[in-house]
Parts: C-alpha cells; structure tokens; sequence
C-alpha cells in the first residue's frame, strides 16, 4: 500500500470510529431525557430475541401497552451506519416513533461489514423477515399489513427487501410487504464516488463514503463499476440501479414514503428513486426537509422533525394502514 492509499485508509477509519462514537453518544443522552420524561412508559419493549446463531442476528420488539382487538401493523425496521456500525440501540428513536403510531415494531440488528460483506446484511434482513411473519399469530400483527423501514443503509436494505419480496409474490412464492419507509437511503452501494464527483463535500464525509464500498463490496471495492453493469444488477446491493435499469418491474411493488434532507449528501438518491417509481406508477411520497441533513428523522426534539412523521404516517394510512396520524413530543 503507498503512502496516498496508507492515508485514505486512515482518514476513512478515523471518520468512521468518530461519526459512530458521536451517533451513538447522542443517541444515548436522547434515550436517557426520553426514559426521564416517561416518554417510554406507554410502550412495551422486548429485548435481545435472536433470529439465528450468530451474536448480531438479534432484534427488539416494541409495542403499545394497550392493544386494541384489532391485528396491528407490523414494521421491521433497519438501522443505518454505512452497514459497519452502530446497532438497533442507537436508532431507538425511529422505534418509538412507530410504536407510538400504533404499530409492533422489529428492531433488528443484522451482521456488519468488513467482517461480513454483502449479501450477509441482506440475507439476514430476509432471515428476519421471515422469521417475525411465521411469528404474526403470537406477536398479533396483521401479516397483511407489513411496513419494512430502515435509515440510510437500512434504507437500501428495507428496499432490497421490498424488491426481492414482490418479485417472490410475482412468482407466488412469498408475501409482499404492503409498504416501505426510507430515510435519507443510500440506494447505490457502487460507484460511492458519484457522491462527491461534482459537488464538495468535506474530509470526514467524504472518507466515509468512499469507506462503506471498499468494506461491504465482496471484492472490496476494487472494480465498484462492475457492480453497476447490467449483468450485476442485484436489488439488495443496487435496488435503486434496479428499479431504474429493469425493463420488466415486479407488478406488486409496495408503496413508499421517501424522505430525505436538503443537506442530505444522498439525497440524490431519494430524488432518483421517486423518479423510478413514478415512471413505473408506483404509489409513492417524496418529503425532503430543506434543512435536514442526514438521519435527520432521529431528531424528536425538532417540531419539523415530528412533522415529517407525521406526514409518513398520514400516507401510510392513505395506503390503508392502520397507524394513528398524532404528534408526540
């Protein structure tokens, strides 16, 4: 390795360890204010159930205390961090959010990149899947109504999920989640560099993002553009490259809320995907918060935050989910 490469290496470790610290820090000050005000009182939480063998494949439930008689929606949600860090603890917030609305919450972790490279997130965003539906009789959860969501990475793992599960559906051979939530997604894994090629983005960023291909990527990230070529195109690595590249789209697509940030480095990628999907006249919301930058839906405190979801919620029940449209602070 020369010195140039030595160096990039470097900065893209040290802005991962420090933009992960700082995420998970922040996280926990929230959840700590949260627990104080009784913010979580009204919710049952479950925590540490396993989905398979391995230490990461472990999630949370969180539910409302009361229930009424009716199945609840079911979400499944992902946590973000580039698919190397951070857990379903430091995104407790998007939890909380979504149970209050009324719905049984999965919380999953999946296993992280370098250690694990695609597909293993993938895969296991499918093993978890079908491991809480073959649950929804004990969880009381309406198998009809199945929200899969996830932020930044977690975004293009909940779309990879929804892609590949339509395409099942297609061929009767599994069931379509009846939505999808995405915030602030990353929807391309290759070519990460399209990111920063025009515009400025700052060193702890920009290392960032050019670290995420090089450690999820199976040949590390050598040839990124090999993995944008047609005969590549695999919908949970590029689900974005997919739905714009694919002549022939799965007929039962579920509908989207897409939310980004005006100062969101991906929020490219939102813009794109709503551009696919109204192409392909799948129901779909695009909200990008001008100020907002990325994750920004984490943030409770901001009154516009709060906003966001409720305008989420307000299109999932439009879709004909049961999910309660009220602000909470």
């Amino acid at each position: 390795m020369n010195d140039s490469a030595l160096g990039s290496s470097l900065e893209a470790q040290l802005a991962k360890g420090a933009i992960a610290h700082g995420a998970s820090i922040l996280s926990a000050i929230a959840r700590a204010a949260a627990d104080l005000r009784g913010d979580l009182d009204d919710l049952e939480i479950t925590t540490g159930l396993h989905y398979g063998d391995d230490p990461a494949q472990r999630y949370d439930v969180w539910r409302p205390r009361t229930r009424s008689s009716a199945r609840a929606p079911l979400v499944l949600f992902l946590h973000g961090g580039g698919f190397q860090h951070l857990d379903r603890g430091s995104h407790w917030a998007f939890a909380e959010r979504f149970a209050h609305a009324g719905a049984v919450v999965i919380n999953a972790d999946y296993r992280l990149a370098p250690r694990h490279r695609f597909p293993a997130a993938a895969q296991d965003a499918e093993r978890v899947y079908s491991h809480v539906l073959a649950q929804a009789g004990s969880l009381g959860v309406d198998p009809e109504q199945v929200i899969v969501a996830g932020t930044s990475a977690g975004a293009n793992l909940a779309l990879g999920l929804a892609i590949t599960r339509a395409r099942s559906a297609d061929r009767s051979a599994g069931s379509a989640p009846r939505a999808a939530v995405l915030f602030s997604g990353l929807l391309q894994v290759s070519d990460m560099k399209r990111l920063y090629r025009h515009r400025r983005v700052v060193f702890p960023l920009r290392a960032r993002m050019a670290s995420i291909a090089v450690d999820y990527l199976p040949d590390g990230g050598d040839d990124q553009s090999a993995w944008a070529r047609p005969t590549f195109l695999d919908p949970r690595l590029d689900p974005l490259l997919y739905l714009e590249e694919t002549a022939t789209l799965p007929s039962v697509l579920p509908a989207m809320f897409i939310s980004s940030g005006g100062r969101d480095a991906v929020l490219e990628d939102s813009l794109r995907l709503r551009a696919a999907l109204v192409d392909s006249a799948v129901p779909c919301a695009l909200d990008v918060l001008r100020d907002g930058g990325h994750s920004f839906q984490g943030f409770l405190f901001r009154a516009e935050v709060r906003a966001v979801w409720l305008r989420c919620f307000a299109f999932l029940r439009a879709q004909g989910l049961q999910l309660q449209c009220r602000s909470r602070h």
